[in-house]
């Protein structure tokens, strides 16, 4: 809070057991902030309300949702949708973008001065707000937030992980007596001691175990009730406690109290319309008042979340149907659109007993609106209960699948796995054999084996292929992808194989993507010569079609990427990455940096490289993809590896060894195998170099990737240990690649490598003379850089020292800009070996002050773009956004956005 106050933001978790005081630290935060008039928001998980789609996000933002018109649209009407205040989108929106909304909402409401907001029982947010929530939570920085949430011990539904907690325990002996002598009173000594065994400390079992005593308990005359629970747990104790003295209650109380607990929000109108359906008017509330279980102030609040728990629980199953069957009645024709049908159709359903299609409709009526407004658990949960209630067969198939897909979406991954297996049971039909095998292969490629996933895929298309032929093209083609991340080029053979004998007609829309993938196949299996040239072609057909969904654009640019038009790809990827910000595509946006990181990096543009894999790290790590964060990280470790931050390097290298290992993915392992090859050589272990490298080549790891991309760092680590013979094949294979890809600077580079092994000094200068003129075509300026080295040391050992300059001097500029140290320093060693003394002088460019954030934010602002474009490009807050600006200005020595656009902000 006080950080808040300096402009700051920050999180705090709070975790305990229930009744240990998590609310009592919330309550006396609220105190603290309404003394300084600080702003404060307040919400609350409620277990009942755990399927309807953002309601905890809905109550904690209320009271600033007038301030949504200040914010970038998408945003506003993402929220506006999730909230039912406005229409939902037509299809699902990504479920991130609330988040962002949220992010931008709390900035704007600290606008005039510090926010804070408390979120009390957050293990009972309804995923969707809990997602946008953490999703928000991890970008506070400038804002001037402090957002707490309090959170029950042994919940396993909310996972704020990598935020600050404190986990709370029991009072002290001294403090719990004083607790306990101030709440209960007069007890007996034996009884008093019980009490504090059995509360272990806890404040709330303090207050309210001898609450529930009668005044022979106090005495010690009788045992206490709470006595006879046996191993109950303390949680459970006190329920009993609150059970106790709503039992002492009037019939018509007991009621009322029931239908609050199943209605859960507190809306009073609700509650005492549906308490009239069973008999009971408002005069009921006023026992349960009296004694503090409940407070009505313009709503119906429970003191504590065991209370409600006690109430519903407590009661006969029979008065739970009927409060529930009330509760629907009531809210039959309620004015407040889809939030009030979502809560009708779900108290339908608890009122259910037997399958009912009529209620079944409505629960699927209300998991599409849940799935338009991007609450896929909130979908899964309704469709799973729909499918419960459904008597047609046919129905419950598609009602579970459709389930088991919303979980999916929702990272609710063996919760999916266990809804398609259901359904498996109760079906022959293939396309919904079809629908669960992708269901299962997503999430075995997600937190299993590639090479299971491809298997999955596998046998279920052979059945749909009869019935459905491009279904089952769909469903090998993605065994085709699984295949290159296993690195199996027999699993490919098999999936195209499969593909060729649908025969699907030449005009087929999916025939470019079988060309490309039949290709890439033929790539896997370390045969370029046939692989490349199909890529080739589907590259030129695919760009002539111009698709437009994200998926197809991904593969056109990855294609770019195989066969090493860096340019390409590098236009490709950020066009689709800048799509999918300025459309709020956040789940495809690690896809499309990947390739754009990759593409950067190959091209030189480390700094830039960089600031892509960074970002897409953070964000794939949000949104639960796993194997794209092994392969940024891998990117990052290259990136390291080149910049010789050795400790970064092999950190990241370790990570996705630890990971992709177990996951069989076999493409991101390969990066780190690079990456620590790359390293070893870099800092002159050459020998240490070779055995990466090497192992690479043949080991587990062996990977089309490295057995194309690494080979270079190969053969010079072989020649440095004067073991040339260990380079001879893998350059054969490099070589034919090379040709294959059509670009000069692969030709250039299977020239260097020529040169390195030449025996005589006539065919090596030839090599390099050749290489040099093909590089200046354009492409990888690092690799021509390296090739520039290589051939000003020779030319150093062949004493043509001039010459050597030449090359030597351009070698080093590109290397200081892009910040490669390990070979700056071997080129300003081999310049001074020249007798040029300059080379001492090193010159640093503008962005490698910068973080890799600090330098996204520069170039857009150099551009023109304003905070809140830049923040919403950047899922930022503007003021984190200025935040930032405002420090860099003195790193760059700058007083204003207008002198940004006159620096090199290139690498």
């Amino acid at each position: 809070m006080a950080e808040a106050r300096e402009g700051r933001s920050g999180v705090l978790v709070l975790r305990g057991a229930a009744g240990i005081g998590k609310s009592a630290l919330l309550d006396h935060a609220a105190r603290t902030a309404a003394a300084e008039r600080m702003r404060t928001l307040r919400g609350v998980g409620i277990e009942s309300e755990t399927e309807l789609v953002f309601a905890a996000l809905h109550l904690l933002l209320r009271p600033g949702l007038g301030h949504l018109d200040r914010l970038p649209a998408p945003q506003a009407d993402a929220l506006r949708g999730a909230f039912g205040l406005g229409p939902a989108p037509s299809t699902a929106a990504d479920r991130f973008l609330v988040g962002l909304g949220a992010l931008t909402l709390l900035s704007e409401l600290a606008g005039d001065g510090p926010l804070l907001c408390l979120v009390d029982d957050a293990q009972w947010l309804d995923r969707s707000s809990a997602d946008a929530l953490l999703f928000a939570a991890r970008r506070l920085e400038a804002e001037g937030v402090a957002l707490i949430l309090a959170v029950r011990d042994g919940s396993h539904g909310f996972r704020p992980a990598g935020l600050p907690e404190i986990r709370l325990c029991g009072l002290a002996p001294e403090a719990a007596a004083t607790l306990l002598h101030d709440a209960g009173g007069a007890l007996a000594p034996h009884v008093r001691d019980r009490i504090l065994a059995e509360s272990e400390g806890n404040p709330l079992a303090l207050i309210e175990l001898p609450a529930a005593l009668t005044l022979e308990q106090r005495a010690g005359h009788v045992t206490p009730l709470a006595y006879h629970l046996g191993p109950l747990p303390l949680t459970g104790r006190v329920q009993e406690a609150f059970q106790a003295q709503i039992q002492a209650l009037p019939e018509p109380t007991r009621t009322l109290l029931l239908v609050a607990a199943a209605e859960s929000t507190g809306d009073l109108a609700v509650i005492l319309a549906a308490a009239r359906r069973l008999g009971v008017g408002a005069d009921a509330v006023e026992p349960a008042e009296r004694i503090g279980l409940v407070r009505v102030d313009g709503e119906l609040a429970f003191r504590h979340p065991l209370i409600r728990a006690a109430a519903y629980q407590g009661a006969p199953f029979t008065r739970r149907l009927a409060a529930h069957q009330a509760l629907a009645g009531a809210l039959e024709g309620a004015s407040d659109g889809s939030r009030h049908a979502d809560a009708r159709a779900w108290h339908l359903a608890a009122a259910c007993t037997e399958p009912d299609e009529t209620v079944a409709a409505e629960l699927e009526q209300a998991a599409e609106r849940a799935r338009r407004r991007s609450g896929h658990a909130a979908t899964s949960a309704a469709y799973q209960r729909a499918a419960q209630l459904t008597p047609d067969p046919r129905d419950q198939v598609r009602r579970l699948i459709s389930s088991a897909e919303a979980a999916m979406d929702a990272g609710q991954l063996l919760q999916s796995r266990a809804l398609a297996d259901r359904a498996a049971l109760l079906t022959d039909d293939p396309r919904e054999h079809a629908r669960m095998a992708g269901v299962r292969a997503a999430i075995e490629f997600e937190q299993g084996s590639p090479r299971v996933a491809h298997g999955i895929l596998m046998t279920a298309a052979a059945p749909v292929a009869a019935v459905d032929p491009t279904m089952a093209a769909s469903m090998l083609l993605e065994a085709v992808r699984d295949s290159w991340f296993a690195g199996a080029p027999d699993l490919a053979r098999q999936a195209v194989d499969r593909l060729h004998a649908l025969a699907l007609p030449a005009e087929h829309p999916l025939q470019p993507v079988i060309s490309a993938m039949t290709g890439l196949a033929a790539l896997l299996a370390g045969d370029p010569v046939r692989g490349l040239p199909s890529i080739h072609a589907a590259l030129a057909d695919a760009r002539r079609a111009q698709p437009t969904g994200p998926g197809e654009r991904l593969i056109i640019a990855s294609m770019a990427f195989m066969v090493g038009d860096d340019e390409t790809s590098v236009e490709l990827s950020a066009r689709l990455a800048d799509d999918c910000r300025a459309q709020a595509m956040i789940g495809w946006l690690p896809h499309a940096l990947q390739n754009l990181a990759s593409s950067q990096l190959y091209l030189g543009r480390f700094q830039e490289a960089k600031a892509s894999a960074t970002e897409a790290v953070r964000i794939a790590d949000d949104t639960g993809q796993h194997h794209r964060v092994d392969h940024l990280q891998g990117v990052l470790a290259w990136i390291a590896a080149v910049s010789g931050d050795g400790r970064t390097c092999e950190q990241l290298t370790t990570a996705v060894r630890d990971h992709a290992t177990d996951h069989g993915n076999v493409s991101s392992l390969s990066w780190a195998v690079w990456a620590q090859g790359l390293l070893d050589l870099g800092q002159g272990r050459a020998r240490a170099a070779l055995d990466h490298l090497e192992a690479g080549l043949t080991g587990a790891v062996r990977h089309q990737l490295s057995t194309t991309l690494l080979v270079p760092d190969l053969v010079e680590a072989a020649v440095r240990c004067e073991q040339p013979e260990r380079a001879g094949a893998p350059l054969v294979r490099f070589d034919e690649w090379a040709t294959a890809t059509r670009q000069p600077w692969a030709r250039a580079v299977a020239l260097r490598c020529k040169a390195l092994l030449a025996a005589r000094d006539e065919e090596a200068e030839a090599h390099y003379t050749a290489a040099i003129s093909l590089h200046q075509n354009g492409g990888r300026p690092f690799e021509e850089a390296r090739t520039r080295l290589l051939f000003g040391e020779w030319l150093r050992r062949s004493r043509r020292k001039a010459d050597a300059r030449v090359h030597l001097r351009q070698a080093l500029q590109t290397f200081e800009r892009a910040g490669a140290e390990p070979w700056a320093v071997r080129a300003r060693s081999e310049l001074r070996a020249t007798g040029e003394v300059a080379a001492a002088v090193r010159t640093t460019g503008v962005a490698s002050l910068l973080t890799s954030q600090e330098l996204q934010i520069v170039r857009l602002a150099a551009q023109g773009a304003t905070n809140r474009d830049i923040a919403a490009r950047l899922f930022l807050s503007p003021r984190t956004v200025g935040y930032h600006l405002h420090k860099v200005f003195p790193k760059l020595g700058v007083a204003s956005r207008t002198e940004l656009g006159r620096l090199d902000l290139g690498d």
